[in-house]
């Protein structure tokens, strides 16, 4: 039995102490929360012992895995913690607020032999292997290019550090490591963003997780990944949401996949080389994620419970056979690395190579620099 705590019981909290009680052979061992009233709630509802301090949650009821879901600011505390007590990492995105943390908690769970997963739950969805058959077997030709937007409702700096890190981060399942990237924000009036610009998140959206400075209300990013794919990626800014215009197309030289929707995926298909207006895409429907195990079409709630349930068990296995876990922690900080390029190439108003360099946060550094002070 793996033993599971939750750091963190807000939304994600929840919804991640309720794929630790459907997955068979977990146990939600206790959880960690800083608000009283909200870690009452969710001791009722779970029937397991909270506690004010997650370094006292950790050490009285040693788990072999911490699912840390508090909001960014407060993600590497906890994880420390947790490889310093050899306790496996189940972290929410983004993985920090900036490289020089993310790779601080990569080195502390390489260094104590814990597995530090990310839940970019994309990554999770059998659709992605689907797609991978289909483009092996040669159904859409060559892989030339990679299209990506998100759903709207937001601006492009909060979208960057909420839907868009698992949009980077699916476009990297497909494209792998990024080689350089080149990327233009502005604000809605179509000036160019700037210093004056920057903000913090909950200063754009007080109703937005807390994922510190963030920059532009559209953005638009071109970028290579080092197999010879390129890739475009559109934040439009649109003022409703739309899931299904968010994900991915994968374009190639005799058709194309698109792969849609932020939790529950969509898989469509378009044959030829061009896509005129009017152009018709196929529905491809895949029983493993559509349906459940009763044969019944799952809602919104049990794919997202199902997604969670992959990753946390792909986590499991991973210290199991001692691998790296599908969405690694390594991935989380280079889908990171590709949110501050962004940044950093609209500043420079060039491409950036990767590695990113400094690794420190690149609105602080313009800020920084802009007042005359000194640093990396």
């Amino acid at each position: 039995m793996t033993r599971v705590a939750v750091i963190g019981l807000g939304g994600m909290g929840r919804h991640h102490a309720e794929a630790v009680r459907d997955e068979p052979g977990c146990e939600l061992v206790g959880g960690a929360e800083i608000d009283a009233e909200r870690g009452r709630a969710w001791g009722e509802r779970f029937g397991a012992p909270v506690f004010d301090d997650f370094e006292r949650l950790l050490d009285e009821t040693a788990p072999d895995v911490a699912v840390i879901a508090t909001q960014a600011p407060l993600h590497e505390a906890p994880v420390l913690a947790a490889a310093g007590r050899g306790v496996h990492v189940f972290c929410e995105k983004p993985i920090a607020l900036d490289l020089v943390q993310a790779d601080r908690m990569v080195a502390a769970c390489r260094d104590q032999g814990v597995k530090l997963a990310v839940n970019h739950i994309k990554r999770a969805s059998p659709f992605n292997g689907h797609a991978r058959e289909w483009i092996e077997a040669g159904r859409i030709g060559r892989v030339i290019r990679l299209q990506a937007a998100n759903k709207g409702g937001r601006r492009a700096g909060n979208e960057l550090m909420e839907m868009g890190t698992h949009l980077y981060d699916w476009l990297r399942l497909f494209g792998g490591d990024v080689e350089w990237l080149h990327g233009h924000l502005t604000q809605l009036d179509g000036r160019e963003s700037g210093l004056a610009d920057i903000r913090l998140t909950q200063e754009v959206n007080p109703g937005d997780r807390d994922a510190g400075l963030v920059l532009g209300e559209r953005a638009f990013v071109s970028l290579r990944f080092c197999g010879g794919v390129h890739a475009d990626v559109g934040f439009a800014a649109e003022a409703a949401t739309d899931d299904d215009n968010y994900g991915i197309d994968i374009v190639g030289t005799e058709g194309r996949i698109a792969l849609r929707r932020s939790v529950g995926t969509r898989m469509f298909l378009h044959r030829g080389a061009h896509m005129a207006p009017g152009d018709a895409w196929e529905p491809v429907p895949l029983p493993e994620e559509d349906l459940d195990e009763a044969g019944s079409p799952r809602d919104r709630d049990s794919k997202r419970r199902f997604l969670q349930r992959l990753m946390l068990r792909d986590l499991i296995e991973a210290a199991a056979r001692d691998r790296e876990p599908l969405s690694s922690g390594a991935d989380g900080r280079d889908c990171l690395e590709m949110i501050h390029a962004t940044y950093e190439s609209h500043r420079r108003r060039a491409r950036v190579e990767m590695p990113l360099t400094p690794r420190q946060h690149p609105l602080e550094r313009w800020r920084r620099e802009a007042a005359g002070e000194r640093g990396p």
